[in-house]
């Protein structure tokens, strides 16, 4: 019997809270918070820990390791609890070391944004070398892209098609990539590969139009944690 095709289906996971995360590590445990704001240079609040819905015991004076990842730099530092706050919004005011104190680790050369572009990867010259997919996340260095099935065994270069709105209008962009990873989407609904991708020999002009686009991206997300008093 011929199957029916089917459109292949990917979301990212949504994100419902866009305050930037936290890694707190303390005596081996680590927990993830949100950043909730500044009250000045040298002391910020952030949500309360949790585990299974539950608050996750923090005292007074605690010493904790603080984390942060903007999509390029890790930013760590040693952190005090200043005050564990209760109530309907449970908290925690940490303390914050000047920027001499704190180290930052490149992990990206440029930091990517998450999107969610229809896209296509061909590699070779066949009808089966074309698969359909979504761009999950895109710098104008690189990006992630989720496809229904894995790859050919040997394949390393493709070429990426994708459209993007530039001053409000649709551009279509070409570009040759290197294939740096090749892994499972985790989550069990939404069956996928999830391919990293390198771009490589960009025309100045796509590269101008991506980092733009990104750009507006960043600040939309707004996800810089510590832009404000670096």
């Amino acid at each position: 019997m011929k199957q029916t095709n089917r459109s292949f289906l990917w979301k990212r996971l949504p994100v419902l809270d866009r305050r930037p995360v936290l890694r707190l590590v303390a005596g081996g445990r680590r927990a993830d918070v949100r950043m909730v704001g500044m009250v000045n240079r040298s002391r910020f609040l952030v949500s309360h820990p949790m585990e299974e819905g539950k608050l996750i015991f923090v005292k007074e004076g605690e010493r904790l390791d603080v984390a942060n990842f903007d999509g390029a730099v890790v930013s760590a530092f040693e952190s005090a609890v200043l005050r564990v706050l209760l109530g309907d919004a449970p908290g925690l005011e940490l303390s914050l070391p000047g920027f001499e104190q704190r180290k930052r680790d490149v992990i990206r050369r440029a930091r990517r944004a998450q999107v969610l572009i229809p896209c296509s990867l061909r590699f070779g010259v066949g009808d089966d070398a074309l698969r359909a997919g979504f761009i999950g996340d895109l710098s104008e260095m690189g990006a992630q892209v989720a496809v229904e099935h894995p790859l050919p065994a040997g394949v390393t270069r493709l070429d990426l098609s994708m459209r993007i709105m530039q001053w409000g209008e649709p551009l279509a962009i070409q570009i040759q990539a290197n294939l740096r990873s090749s892994a499972p989407d985790p989550r069990p609904d939404y069956p996928a590969t999830l391919l990293g991708l390198q771009f490589e020999s960009i025309d100045p002009g796509v590269r101008l139009s991506l980092s733009h686009f990104v750009g507006e991206r960043l600040l939309a997300e707004a996800d810089d944690v510590f832009g404000a008093i670096r």
